[in-house]
């Protein structure tokens, strides 16, 4: 059954957030936010609120209003129009996610992305001329994998419909055979704790005007909410492992599998926001030595991350998972490339506020490249300069 209300009030909003979370009041930020036009509010949206293993609330912030709409009896994936999205539909899946594993077999092609932050009209651009969706924006790369390496959110202003997007294309992905990865960046983290320094102006607003706090939109009864908190921090997919920031020497010696380490992360997700980060034991998602902080591969940054790790660290590293490469986002590289002469490490975070600088790493066939926007796949080498086959 699917009922609309449009428009409804500010005041009504704001009891739906009470009667969603009763335990929870208004936070200061809700109501010293400063005060906002609503015909200067962009649009965004929908939102969506599990109220119940088959009900879905979905909220939208369009033209000045709130619109409400509620989905009852939905027991199978279903696709729901929204009102004033880019996205034309969303996909609503009453099944919660599912934890997903932290190790599998090379697919014969894999593309890894890092860092989008919101981009997503770059993001559909680069897919579609590498050929990984097609022309409607609909999943084209049959039983490949495709990687996200964390931070898609904050500071751009298309958040909510790349996420959208995102988990259409992982569905998508699962009935050809493929995969979709989504690994978590540590503004996945800031945001589900509530450190909103880094989010666009844009949703100050917005979430000001459905009467929530941005991470409210987030949390675990939430579409949004749930499916990140099953997803993984590490990740290894056949030779390569995947980590957002970084794999440090102090994080191997803890000598945690992947699985533990996302199910410890996991545990961690939400509120408090910058606990005590003196144990890396108990703090592996806010402590600087952890997977989705570490800088240390980046001479420019590595003396206030403990140093430059050494080779044989790394070898240490790469030999317990079976491992033969490395690969970071969270910080910018001017293109994708080895981070070490010795090419075990790879940084994959470049400026996607550029749309002319969108790269991708591919590897299929067992070779490694890059791929640009125009869809040019440039053979990923050192010396010689001949694509580096992985044995």
């Amino acid at each position: 059954m699917l009922k609309y209300v449009t428009p409804i009030t500010l005041i009504t909003s704001t009891l739906l957030v009470l009667a969603l979370n009763p335990a929870t009041p208004l936070s200061f930020a809700q109501q010293e936010a400063p005060p906002t036009t609503p015909a200067t509010i962009p649009n965004d949206g929908p939102y969506v609120f599990w109220r119940d293993a088959e009900t879905a609330i979905l909220l939208s912030y369009c033209d000045g209003e709130v619109i409400e709409k509620i989905i009852e009896n939905i027991t199978t994936p279903m696709y729901v129009s929204t009102p004033c999205s880019p996205l034309t539909k969303i996909l609503l899946e009453p099944t919660p996610p599912s934890t997903t594993q932290a190790t599998w077999e090379m697919p014969k092609r894999l593309l890894a992305i890092s860092d989008l932050e919101g981009n997503y009209a770059t993001l559909v651009a680069f897919l579609k001329a590498n050929n990984v969706v097609d022309e409607n924006g609909d999943w084209a790369w049959g039983d490949g994998h495709l990687v996200f390496n964390g931070d898609i959110v904050d500071r751009g202003d298309q958040v909510t419909e790349i996420l959208w997007y995102i988990r259409m294309l992982e569905h998508q992905a699962n009935a050809a055979g493929g995969h979709v990865h989504y690994i978590l960046g540590n503004h996945e983290t800031m945001v589900m704790a509530g450190d909103l320094r880094y989010i666009h102006p844009k949703y100050a607003a917005t979430s000001k005007g459905l009467g929530h706090t941005y991470d409210a939109l987030f949390g675990p009864n939430t579409d949004f909410g749930r499916w990140f908190r099953t997803r993984n921090t590490v990740t290894q997919i056949g030779p390569l492992l995947f980590v957002h920031a970084g794999y440090s020497p102090a994080l191997e010696q803890l000598k945690l599998d992947p699985e533990k380490i996302n199910q410890q992360i996991r545990t961690s997700l939400g509120p408090p926001k910058w606990p005590a980060q003196r144990d890396l034991t108990t703090e592996l998602i806010w402590h600087q030595q952890g997977p989705m902080w570490y800088r240390g591969y980046f001479p420019q940054y590595a003396a206030q991350w403990g140093g430059l790790p050494t080779d044989e660290q790394l070898q240490e590293i790469l030999a317990r998972h079976q491992a033969k490469h490395i690969v970071v986002g969270h910080t910018v590289v001017d293109d994708i490339r080895w981070l070490d002469t010795n090419n075990r490490l790879i940084g994959i975070d470049v400026k996607w506020t550029d749309p002319s600088e969108g790269e991708g790493l591919l590897l299929e066939d067992g070779a490694l490249y890059r791929v640009t926007m125009t869809g040019k796949k440039i053979p990923f080498v050192s010396m010689p300069k001949t694509p580096k086959k992985i044995q």
